[in-house]
């Protein structure tokens, strides 16, 4: 370290102080005034529960009314002791030396996980990273610089700018901007080990990833990004930054993740606390299945889908080609265009009379067809439903009470010849077989449906029946992870499901079937409306070479490598099955010597997952973990699962065995192997036994 890194180390620890004795004063502070707001909570409850006989109703209510604002004010200053219990670990990671056009004098910022200010309230100590002004901490270098203010556009120059570590309270670096900031600090914190929990990154958004984080225009944000850049947490970031902008008209309980598995909701779950916001509601696909479903039929899970899907071995399986031709655009519009014939020949239009009341089967048909043309089919005999009441109240003066609505409504619905969903979606496949010969041989059961009609039904179902009551009315704002994953017609329910902005991410080469069609284009066809579609070329999960490797198995030319170099992939064949075993069993007898905080053995399937695991002996049984489709929880250690359950998840070492010609041989399996050896850190290994896949042919 030469004098002048001396100089900068002793100023930058001589501020830490400072502000670490302002941290602690305020936490006395704070927790002189919660001892206080606690015994006034205690004393206003005693009162009113030893004198609730003798107070008026108005003086009850006043007390509760104060022990309410009493609790309110206890949980704000709770969230503060939170934030700077966080802040004294780690105050800030960033400084920023700024001269504001036509002045002289700079200021300096430092920024952090969160807003700091003097007790006074008026000078800012430290500014959260989602303020206006912290944008220029990520978007510039010294030289001009400007940020967006509320006001308009503020413009200065960058004098210095630093970027600092601090752990637990201790200061470990600091960085000058002449360092080459981005690629010096990406260094250290990649080739640290992995977590079991997703972690935020606040100190090395990079520019490109930080226009996505402040994007506040783009009512739907659709991010295509390579294996490895930062998708998921960027959209993590995002939703904290636009609940840090947004306070008063957005609240963290009215922003949906839909989440791709519980495993991987678990691994996020650290982030927006992190940031400090509340966690968010997640969901997935087949819970909305149930949801839309209950009481109608059984249907099966994503997840066995995925294992017929990885376990097919032929590109002309019946099966796999309708699964391809029902999630495409194609089908989606067959679908729609058999509702509107639904429109005329769902029902048959007859007089309708209720009490005195009579509504001729003219005015039905004309209030059916075109003064309620806009809603579903069964929510215009609903209006048309309310339509007779209201004209009944008005004409003999007498209230039509709720439950003779409902009737008149459900009378109503007899005009219909059938309110079967699952009869009507047989009759739409019916019709689908004069013209599409995949369809021939397709039969749809009664009690029991594939996970490829699942949605189609539902759809159906909304677009028939309406919704009364969704459950989703307050969402303002989603994010739809693994976007490669969802068929068209999952899209179509979205846009019905969901009027509110959304961030939709995802690899189109992560896709496990080629044959989806979730592309930019299509979604934004679906939607009806302007996409804005981002990509985000550049990886930083793995070592550049097995990011090298990952990026020639799948030939993506114009993908990025962020160059920390490391171990290459390993390429071991053994003599059988069962000398790959003990192979497996050594490495993992490995791990529990060294540092490495996750291992994943990433099977094809969860059947070959779970013949691996049994084929352990009992000692390492007892080190591992079989992780499948049934878990909520990211384990840390040595895990075995297979390549559907590991989307979006990472991990310091990855194995993926039987890795030969008999298992990855088709286009499919190209894209299963791509998916598993990219959710590597720092390590890969490759293992066969007998012919090795031509994929690993090197």
């Amino acid at each position: 370290m030469n004098e002048q890194q001396d100089d900068v180390m002793r100023e930058e620890k001589g501020h830490l102080n400072k502000i670490q004795e302002v941290i602690r004063a305020q936490l006395q502070d704070i927790d002189s005034s919660l001892d206080k707001n606690r015994e006034e909570i205690i004393k206003q409850k005693r009162y009113l529960w030893e004198n609730i006989y003798e107070l008026a109703l108005g003086e009850i209510a006043s007390n509760r009314g104060i022990i309410s604002e009493d609790y309110d004010s206890y949980e704000f200053r709770w969230k503060q002791k939170r934030l700077l219990l966080k802040l004294q670990d780690n105050p800030y990671f960033g400084r920023v030396d700024f001269v504001y056009d036509g002045e002289s004098e700079q200021e300096v910022l430092y920024i952090g996980l969160g807003g700091l200010r003097e007790k006074n309230g008026v000078e800012i100590l430290i500014y959260d990273w989602r303020a206006p002004i912290s944008s220029m901490y990520y978007d510039f270098d010294i030289g001009n610089a400007y940020y967006e203010a509320p006001m308009g556009r503020v413009s200065g120059e960058i004098i210095q700018k630093r970027q600092i570590k601090i752990r637990k309270g201790n200061l470990e670096y600091v960085l000058n901007s002449d360092f080459k900031v981005d690629d010096e600090i990406l260094q250290r914190e990649l080739s640290g080990n992995g977590s079991t929990k997703m972690r935020n990154i606040v100190a090395t958004i990079q520019k490109e990833q930080n226009s996505i984080v402040r994007n506040q225009t783009s009512s739907i944000m659709l991010v295509q990004g390579v294996a490895g850049s930062g998708k998921t947490s960027i959209a993590l970031h995002r939703i904290a930054f636009l609940l840090y902008q947004n306070r008063k008209n957005l609240h963290s309980s009215e922003i949906l993740i839909i989440s791709p598995n519980n495993i991987f909701a678990d691994y996020i779950s650290n982030v927006l606390p992190e940031l400090g916001e509340q966690n968010i509601s997640e969901v997935g696909f087949d819970e909305i299945a149930r949801h839309e479903m209950d009481g109608i039929c059984r249907f099966e899970t994503k997840y066995v889908q995925m294992e017929y899907i990885i376990g097919c071995r032929s590109e002309e399986d019946e099966r796999l080609q309708r699964i391809r031709f029902k999630g495409s655009l194609v089908f989606l519009k067959e679908l729609q265009e058999y509702v509107k014939r639904l429109e005329d020949s769902l029902i048959t239009f007859s007089s309708f009379t209720f009490k005195n009341y009579t509504m001729e089967e003219e005015k039905i048909r004309s209030l059916y067809q075109e003064t309620f043309s806009m809603e579903p089919i069964f929510g215009r005999l609903d209006k048309i439903g309310d339509r007779i009441a209201d004209l009944y109240e008005s004409n003999y003066n007498a209230a039509v009470s709720v439950l003779s609505r409902k009737e008149i409504k459900q009378s109503l619905y007899g005009m219909a010849r059938t309110q079967d969903i699952v009869r009507l979606y047989r009759e739409f496949i019916e019709s689908l077989k004069k013209h599409y010969s995949v369809m021939e041989n397709d039969f749809i059961s009664e009690k029991f449906l594939l996970y490829e009609d699942i949605f189609p039904v539902v759809l159906l179902k909304r677009m028939v029946f309406g919704d009364h009551k969704s459950q989703f009315d307050r969402i303002k704002h989603v994010v739809v992870d693994e976007m490669q994953e969802y068929s068209m017609i999952q899209y179509a329910i979205l846009h019905i499901l969901f009027k509110c902005n959304m961030t939709i991410l995802g690899d189109i080469n992560q896709v496990v079937d080629k044959g989806n069609e979730a592309v930019p284009d299509n979604i934004q066809e679906v939607f009806g409306q302007k996409v804005t579609t981002i990509k985000m070329m550049k990886s930083y999960r793995s070592t550049y070479e097995i990011s090298e490797f990952c990026r020639g198995l799948c030939g993506l030319k114009e993908a990025e490598i962020f160059e920390r170099h490391g171990k290459p992939p390993v390429f071991e064949e053994y003599k059988a099955y069962d000398d790959m075993i003990v192979g497996i069993q050594n490495r993992m007898e490995h791990v529990k010597l060294s540092e490495i905080t996750t291992m994943a053995v990433i099977c094809k399937t969860s059947a070959s997952a779970k013949k691996m695991y049994d084929a352990f002996d009992e000692e390492h049984k007892r080190c591992c973990y079989l992780m499948n489709e049934e878990d909520a929880d990211f384990h840390e250690g040595i895990i075995i699962t297979n390549s559907y359950l590991v989307k979006g998840l990472e991990f310091d070492w990855v194995i993926v065995p039987e890795v030969t010609a008999q298992e990855y041989f088709s286009e499919r399996d190209r894209q299963i192997l791509y998916i598993a050896c990219t959710r590597a850190l720092h390590e890969l290994d490759i293992l066969y036994f007998g012919d090795k896949s031509t994929f690993i042919d090197k």
